[in-house]
């Protein structure tokens, strides 16, 4: 009995090393191959198919054959693929159904999402590529005039000038002939005896340092100022307060001269200041669009006439790029220049 159990703890301590051995050596063989810490799957792809390589070279498919190494796929996402779908075994990303767009939103010009339906619905009686002659453009914008309100027509001119260089701008005054449609209120800025004469040439507003100090204070109760050149010195101190407004008086616009009765006089009747904008585009109403369209076309050629007239010394090339007519809440409608210019021509003589 004792040599039994002498026999037993000697197998067991013979036995016990190569156990301790064995489980030594599989715990390093499985941190070899499993370690404990695995870094981001997603930014090792390498990695991950270090550790998948043997599993998967060891497993056969239905018909017997071993996976090769150079069959181990990684999909786009840097996942181990099994199936080589390109989607790591996960199947193709859900993406919902779209619905069709209806409405404004189903409109090819990105312009148009914006438009009301009164607009969009208007715009369908000129086409937008068409270049039209004068008198077919009055008779669509005036056609195309539907809001609740009497809307001014404008003209709008792309010009090919540069405004930051002193020889390429334009600004000037024009006379229509058949007036503005509109009511201006002028108030003057002089002394003396033409304070007199400017109230009896109808300027709504007439003063000197008095009306001075009201500006300054706030007062603009006024479409149009007008001074005499003996006030401009004085005028100079209202630069940062009517320049931004555009009221600002200048000789160019007509708007300082020693005659303040026809000043007054022009002004009521229909005289309008025009300037190129920093883009090269002049911008200039001329009339009501109730107005009869001999009217419209008699002032709008006055326009044509005024900007050919001012042309810039600096300008080079073609002076005329683009002409539009327009109502105030209307499409645009373009014009074909060299008809125009003609039909300017032809009026004239």
């Amino acid at each position: 009995m004792a040599m039994a159990t002498a026999a037993a703890s000697a197998s067991s301590s013979l036995l016990a090393p190569a156990a301790a051995t064995s489980t030594a050596a599989g715990s390093a063989h499985n941190a070899v191959l499993f370690p404990s810490t695995v870094p981001s799957l997603r930014a090792y792809p390498r990695l991950l198919l270090a550790f998948r390589r043997p599993a998967a070279a060891a497993v056969a498919d239905p018909q017997g054959a071993v996976l090769d190494e150079e069959e181990v796929v990684i999909d786009q996402g840097g996942r181990y693929d099994d199936d080589g779908d390109g989607y790591g075994g996960r199947g193709p990303a859900f993406t919902p159904p779209t619905k069709p767009r209806t409405g404004k939103a189903a409109l090819p010009l990105k312009r148009d999402r914006t438009r009301s339906k009164r607009f969009l619905e208007i715009q369908k009686l000129r086409e937008s590529k068409k270049e039209y002659d004068v008198p077919t453009a009055v008779t669509l914008m005036k056609q195309m005039s539907s809001a609740k309100f009497v809307e001014s027509a404008e003209a709008h001119f792309r010009m090919n000038l540069d405004p930051k260089y002193n020889d390429q701008q334009l600004r000037a005054t024009v006379n229509l002939p058949k007036g503005t449609g509109q009511t201006v209120k002028i108030a003057v800025l002089t002394q003396g005896e033409k304070i007199d004469e400017a109230r009896a040439a109808g300027a709504d507003i007439v003063g000197g340092d008095e009306l001075i100090e009201q500006i300054k204070g706030g007062f603009m109760e006024f479409d149009k100022l007008i001074a005499s050149p003996d006030m401009m010195p004085k005028v100079a101190s209202l630069g940062k307060i009517l320049g931004p407004r555009g009221l600002m008086p200048n000789p160019k616009a007509g708007t300082v001269s020693p005659n303040i009765t026809q000043a007054i006089e022009e002004f009521k009747k229909g005289k309008v200041e025009f300037r190129v904008d920093k883009t090269g585009i002049v911008h200039i109403p001329f009339g009501k669009v109730d107005f009869p369209e001999e009217d419209l076309i008699a002032n709008f050629m006055a326009v044509v006439r005024s900007v050919e007239r001012n042309k810039p010394s600096g300008a080079k090339g073609i002076y005329w790029k683009t002409a539009y007519l327009c109502s105030s809440m209307g499409p645009s409608i373009k014009l074909n220049i060299k008809e125009m210019l003609d039909y300017g021509t032809d009026s004239s003589n």
